[in-house]
């Protein structure tokens, strides 16, 4: 099969892979789509802390079932999923308490070549995590509902954000995009913070009823929005290798509100006020993963409660992984979401 491998930072190169084998309780997926997250990015550049080449990647994405291994109903040959890509023993108490995503064994397609990711024809994933999608919604829609997934762990489950409360979002990319739309689907106020007002202007769009740039005085602008009382919810959704969105996530955040962490970083520890967060009792959450959360995302999706579509910018074929790598990586074009077409 075609593949994009990831051979060093910064080079994508197409080769001939050999097809995996679905083994028991797997199923084999012909990629129709595939997106690239900003774990994927890091990657690209050589600054992620476990992704190293070469490898193939790719864990946002959907197909049609091409075959089945042992012990898979053979009722899915042909159907139309997505799939969630996170890989667990199974057999741990977070895994048995629903929780995989903290799983002390958790993988993710791509990460190796050994266990290679959706930048494929062909992808083998364990049959107990692909969800079937609804009539209308398309495989590039289908590979966006992971990225959304981890949007709904962070503002609903983790974050319970509510009705009436301000929620601050740091980065305007994918994430913090998703984050705004779950958050106004919740009826909270948002704010959204960026470097790039193409971005802003989206945000806009889907309902944020401020805006700010990244690069003016932030503190005040959320002080002013805020009457001077601060952010009942703040949403880091920038990461990367900076230390100033988590800061300021922390300052702009009220005694007592919630400030949950999304973005990925490629550094493990950074300084953080911690007395600050002691003193205003605030609560600092972590959010990785999504556990449990594809079913109600496809059910927004399936009922015109949530954009997948405003996500993505780009569509390209396999043989143009390069390319779309370049894009994101430079964020050329106004590029926000790659979706690949296999």
């Amino acid at each position: 099969m075609r593949a994009a491998l990831l051979s060093a930072p910064f080079a994508i190169d197409m080769v001939t892979h050999q097809v995996p084998q679905p083994g028991p309780g797997e199923v084999l997926l012909r990629v129709q789509a595939v997106s690239i997250c900003g774990s994927d990015i890091n990657a690209y550049r050589g600054v992620h802390p476990r992704i190293k080449p070469p490898s193939i990647l790719g864990h946002e994405l959907a197909g049609e079932i091409a075959a089945v291994g042992e012990e898979v109903d053979h009722s899915l040959l042909g159907a139309l999923v997505c799939a969630e890509p996170n890989i667990s023993c199974g057999t741990c108490r977070y895994c048995r308490a629903g929780l995989p995503n903290v799983c002390p064994s958790y993988r993710v397609l791509g990460e190796s070549i050994d266990l290679p990711g959706g930048f494929a024809e062909f992808v083998a994933v364990p049959a107990r995590q692909v969800y079937r999608l609804p009539a209308g919604i398309s495989a590039t829609l289908g590979c966006i509902v992971q990225p959304l997934a981890i949007c709904y762990e962070g503002v609903v489950m983790r974050a319970s954000v509510q009705a009436g409360e301000r929620v601050f979002v740091v980065g305007a990319g994918p994430i913090g995009i998703g984050s705004l739309m779950l958050a106004r689907l919740r009826g909270a106020r948002v704010m959204v913070c960026d470097l790039v007002p193409e971005r802003l202007e989206l945000a806009r769009e889907l309902g944020a009823e401020m805006t700010v740039l990244a690069d003016q005085d932030v503190d005040a602008a959320v002080e002013d929005w805020t009457f001077g009382e601060g952010a009942d919810v703040a949403v880091e959704a920038a990461g990367g290798d900076q230390t100033a969105s988590m800061s300021l996530a922390q300052r702009v955040t009220a005694p007592r509100g919630r400030i949950v962490v999304m973005g990925a970083f490629t550094e493990k520890t950074f300084p953080f006020a911690i007395g600050d967060l002691k003193n205003k009792e605030q609560t600092l959450l972590g959010s990785h993963g999504h556990p449990g959360t594809f079913a109600p995302v496809l059910e927004l999706i399936e009922d015109g409660l949530l954009d997948a579509a405003a996500l993505v910018t780009h569509r390209l074929g396999l043989d143009q992984s390069a390319t779309a790598f370049e894009l994101l990586d430079r964020r050329l074009d106004g590029v926000m979401k790659v979706v690949v077409n296999p």
